[in-house]
């Protein structure tokens, strides 16, 4: 049985249904979700094929869900838990960083191509036979490779028209070549006027000697999917982006490195704003009014530390921050462990301090207002939070994007990075008082604050799609 229509009418004057895939990460589902709901709530008909493990998270959004099927079906709060008793390689917790991001490109970006492919036809078909007269929008996550058959010769069951346009939504930093930059994790810095471009170069070569396995396996996995071409280019060098009708880039102009040659497509549409529930936040910790009444009418400065959901063994950065403030009277540091039901490991006797106050989860939304301070191991989504929300951030992490957004808070001046995903106690001491006492971090942040206002994240997007659908 298809999807019935949860928003709208079918007699609606919008001749168009919206349809989101979307890379089946929390951290990538969480800004789409969003965007996916403003979009329903200003009345079009929205559906999001995605994983079974976050359909409530979706349909709370108010928009109808599709399963992704087979393999596609990925449910990466278990991938990423040590408790796992099917991990992707046997020895994925013991390998570094690097070296488990390539498995995660191998495991969850290339090989669920095919079902991912089969689940957006089935999905297209699905909206086709719900409403014949009307046509599809795709907005793409664009780190799900699952749309990619289509614009490599993947052929449509007969009968089945083709999506009337198709948008790119990066939620992360993009991975797309530049002459101002080194291909992704690349250690070579930002080059503003082009002076190192021979180095530059020689790093995108090397990137292409070395990342031939991986383009062969997507090629592969393109032609399995029903492709009869594949990327010529390099592996990671935009195809993600510059396959779509128009691209647009979650963030603001002021985080991110000028360039000269970005795509023409290219757009940013600003940070999802902070979120503000009518009904509440819900259950909060025994201690919140501590955080939300105490703390500003004693003068206490507010320090939240996070490591996300993947890398949450709270020994790399949420312990050194609590211990790094321990002796601050004037500091109350809230940890969020990051997954329900999670508690801090024994501390060899030692008693938590006294300032120290520990959540299992807690939303981001709900406690920066509060903050003065924002510790994280540099998740773009933990980044845009601190963004909309007006704090100046220490960051400390690797793997993943993390790296590349602690270049660019650096660069942009909205905090200190750390350079490690397991900074010394000493290290995150002198970096939090930085953005407490200088007075720039906090304008600097603020400034990108005031940017993503004005970009106004959900007009922005929905201007791109009215202008597509023209």
């Amino acid at each position: 049985m298809g999807p019935t229509l949860r928003n709208g009418n079918l007699n609606e004057n919008n001749r168009f249904f919206i349809l989101f895939v979307c890379h089946p990460l929390t951290g990538h589902l969480t800004p789409a979700i969003k965007v996916a709901e403003a979009l329903c709530s200003r009345g079009w008909p929205v559906f999001f094929l995605g994983p079974t493990a976050h359909k409530a998270r979706i349909t709370r959004a108010g928009v109808t869900f599709i399963p992704l099927q087979g393999s596609a079906d990925h449910d990466d709060l278990l991938y990423y838990s040590p408790d796992n008793p099917n991990p992707p390689v046997p020895d994925y917790w013991s390998r570094s960083w690097a070296g488990r991001a390539l498995v995660d490109v191998e495991k969850q970006w290339l090989d669920p191509i095919p079902d991912q492919w089969t689940s957006v036809k089935a999905a297209l078909s699905d909206l086709q036979a719900l409403d014949p007269q009307r046509e599809v929008i795709v907005i793409a996550e664009a780190v799900f490779h699952g749309l990619l058959p289509l614009f490599y010769g993947a052929k449509l069951p007969p009968g089945l028209k083709r999506p009337r346009a198709t948008l790119a939504l990066s939620v992360t930093v993009p991975l797309i070549s530049s002459a101002h930059l080194p291909p992704f994790g690349f250690s070579l810095p930002y080059d503003a006027d082009l002076t190192r471009s021979a180095q530059t170069l020689r790093a995108w070569r090397f990137w292409a000697r070395n990342s031939v396995q991986l383009k062969d396996l997507l090629n592969r996995k393109l032609l399995e999917a029903g492709a009869t071409t594949g990327v010529e280019g390099v592996f990671m060098d935009g195809e993600m982006y510059t396959n779509y009708d128009t691209f647009m880039q979650l963030g603001v102009p002021g985080f991110f490195f000028p360039r000269t040659d970005a795509p023409a497509s290219f757009r940013f549409v600003g940070i999802i704003p902070a979120a503000k529930p009518a009904s509440g936040w819900g259950q909060l910790p025994e201690w919140w009014d501590e955080i939300a009444t105490e703390t500003r009418r004693d003068g206490i400065k507010v320090v939240v530390v996070a490591q996300g959901t993947v890398e949450t063994d709270p020994w790399e950065l949420i312990l050194p921050t609590i211990w790094a403030m321990s002796e601050r009277e004037d500091v109350l540091v809230v940890a969020i462990l990051g997954r329900k039901g999670a508690t801090l490991p024994a501390q060899d006797g030692k008693a938590l301090p006294s300032n120290a106050r520990v959540t299992d989860y807690l939303h981001y939304d709900a406690v920066l207002p509060h903050a003065h301070a924002w510790v994280h191991n540099g998740g773009y989504g933990a980044v845009q939070h601190g963004i909309a929300n007006g704090v100046p951030m220490v960051v400390a992490g690797e793997g993943q994007d993390k790296t590349e957004n602690a270049k660019r808070m650096a660069y942009s001046g909205a905090g200190v990075s750390l350079g490690t995903a397991k900074p010394e106690v000493n290290d995150v001491r002198r970096a939090v008082e930085a953005v407490l006492d200088v007075p720039s971090y906090r304008e600097r942040v603020e400034l990108l604050r005031k940017e993503a206002e004005e970009l106004d994240c959900y007009s922005s997007i929905e201007r791109a799609v009215v202008e597509i659908c023209s």
